[in-house]
């Protein structure tokens, strides 16, 4: 299931709606919103408002996934196998069950259309996508990946071993792209241009796949560890 991005209602309408808070507090969260950056949501869970299982459910609702409540889900050993340790850890998902050439993948962002793009690429199956807590995923890579996880390391990243035999690319989205905001304001055209793009000081060579006024998302010719932290680029 692909993120379905037609917003029925903002998600602090929808809280307030709910009796989950109030609109001071909406107010409240929204005026650290404008200092700090960030999601609305973000803010509302530090400030104690809400919770993370509150915001699940309404992005549930808002978007059409399906929440997953992880506790109450087992998982099996080879499933777990199908997405590489290191893509689990660094992006905080689980895929969940495989059926024919479609995988369940649980995600506490399922918006990030760039991680979407690329489970499919390593994968090889088109991806379905849950919603389940930040926490919750947390817990569950921690139950599931004991040993790994004591040896983790998210600063070093052995592209080679992602992909057998061949060389990972990364779909990467600027940031602010893929949230929603952006596709409900600007009209997204597919195409396939050249890019440069730069990181830590050095420039790199991409082909850009989708853009708008408000971003682009472009296809990388190397493994990159980020998410929607791509700042400087030329076409």
């Amino acid at each position: 299931m692909s993120p379905k991005r037609t917003l029925k209602t903002r998600i602090g309408e929808m809280l307030i709606e709910r009796n989950l808070i109030s609109q001071k507090q909406l107010d409240r969260a929204l005026e650290e919103q404008k200092e700090k950056g960030g999601y609305i949501s973000q803010h509302l869970i530090s400030l104690g408002f809400v919770s993370e299982i509150n915001i699940a459910e309404c992005l549930a609702s808002q978007y059409g996934f399906a929440y997953l409540p992880l506790d109450r889900y087992e998982i099996h050993p080879q499933t777990l196998k199908i997405i590489p340790f290191k893509l689990i850890n660094i992006y905080s998902l689980l895929p969940i069950e495989r059926s024919g050439n479609s995988l369940e993948v649980a995600m506490a962002n399922p918006l990030n259309e760039g991680v979407i793009n690329m489970l499919k690429q390593v994968t090889g199956c088109e991806i379905e996508v849950f919603i389940s807590t930040y926490s919750e995923i947390r817990k569950a890579i921690d139950n599931y990946f004991p040993e790994e996880m004591q040896y983790a390391n998210q600063g070093e990243l052995d592209a080679g071993g992602l992909v057998k035999g061949e060389l990972l690319k990364s779909f990467i989205q600027v940031k602010g792209y893929g949230d929603g905001r952006e596709k409900r304001k600007y009209k997204r055209k597919d195409v396939d241009l050249d890019m440069i793009y730069s990181l830590q000081d050095k420039s790199y060579k991409a082909r850009i796949k989708n853009i708008s006024y408000g971003g682009l998302m472009f296809v990388a010719e190397l493994f990159i560890p980020v998410e929607n932290y791509i700042h400087e680029y030329h076409m």
